[in-house]
C-alpha cells in the first residue's frame, strides 16, 4: 500500500511502484481540492444560513410607536464605549447593553410606562428612531426591573422568575491542587436573592406563586438562565421550572 497526501492506497497489480506513484500523486491531489471545496462549501452554505438582525428605521413620518397586545416598548441604553478603566473601547468590542427604559406599552400587568428593566439577549425586534434604538419585547421575555440604578444585585425579577447568588467555584481540587479559572467547574446552585411574584394560571385569572423564598439555597439546572455579573458576584435568574431542588 502506498500513502500520499495522508490517502491510502493498495496496489492490486504487481507492476513497477515507480510507474504509478505519478497517478497516486494525481489522484490524491484531486481528492484533497474536492474536500477542501466540499468544506468550502458546506461552510459558505452555513455561513449563508445565519440571519444577521438589524435594527427596522421607522419612516421619519411617524414618530409614535404604540405596542398592541402584550408587548412593550422600550428605549435601549447606551452601549458602553469606555472601560472601567477609561478606555476607549472599538464599536465591536463595546459591550451591547440589553437594558433600558420602558417608553410604551400594550396590554400588560407586570411592568409600567418608566421602569428601568432588564430584558432577553436576542428577543424582540430592535427598532431605529431618528439616532435612538428601541426594541419591541413581549413582556414575557422582560426579566426585571432595575431598582436601584444599574445594580444587578437590586433587580427585582418579574413572574415565576427567581433570582440566584451563584455559590463560587472551587479553586482547588479534593487533593489540593489548585485550579486555573476556566478549569474550575461552575457551580448550578446558590442562594435565592429575589422572587417574582408568580404567573397566571392558564385557564383563570389567578395568580401562583413561586414555591422558594428568599435565603433559600437551592439547585437549578445547568445551562438555564440568564447570568449577570457585579463585581466579583455572580447571579444569574431562572425560572421556576429550572428549580432542580431546596438544599439545608
Amino acid at each position: 500500500s502506498s500513502s500520499v497526501c495522508g490517502v491510502q492506497f493498495e496496489l492490486s497489480y504487481q507492476i513497477p511502484s515507480i510507474w504509478f506513484t505519478p497517478y497516486l500523486i494525481a489522484m490524491a491531489l484531486t481528492f484533497a481540492r474536492s474536500s477542501t471545496a466540499h468544506k468550502a462549501f458546506s461552510s459558505g452554505s452555513r455561513r449563508s444560513r445565519v440571519v444577521v438582525q438589524a435594527s427596522t428605521a421607522l419612516p421619519k413620518q411617524f414618530k409614535a410607536v404604540k405596542p398592541v397586545g402584550d408587548r412593550v416598548f422600550v428605549k435601549v441604553d447606551k452601549e458602553e464605549l469606555k472601560s472601567i478603566g477609561g478606555v476607549l473601547l472599538p464599536s465591536a468590542v463595546a459591550k451591547r447593553p440589553n437594558a433600558g427604559k420602558v417608553v410604551s406599552l400594550g396590554d400588560v400587568t407586570l411592568v409600567k410606562a418608566g421602569d428601568h428593566v432588564v430584558y432577553s439577549k436576542y428577543a424582540g425586534t430592535e427598532v431605529a428612531v431618528e439616532s435612538d434604538n428601541f426594541v419591541l419585547l413581549k413582556e414575557d421575555d422582560v426579566i426585571g426591573v432595575l431598582t436601584d440604578g444599574d445594580k444587578i444585585s437590586a433587580l427585582k425579577p418579574l413572574g415565576d422568575r427567581i433570582m440566584i447568588q451563584s455559590a463560587k467555584a472551587e479553586e482547588k481540587t479534593a487533593g489540593g491542587v489548585l485550579l486555573a479559572t476556566e478549569s474550575a467547574e461552575k457551580p448550578n446552585f446558590g442562594k435565592v436573592v429575589a422572587v417574582g411574584g408568580g404567573k397566571k394560571k392558564e385557564d383563570s385569572e389567578e395568580w401562583v406563586k413561586p414555591n422558594v423564598t428568599a435565603g433559600q439555597t437551592v439547585m437549578y439546572s445547568k445551562y438555564s438562565g440568564t447570568e449577570f455579573e457585579e463585581g466579583d458576584e455572580q447571579f444569574i435568574v431562572v425560572r421556576e421550572s429550572d428549580i432542580l431542588a431546596a438544599l439545608s
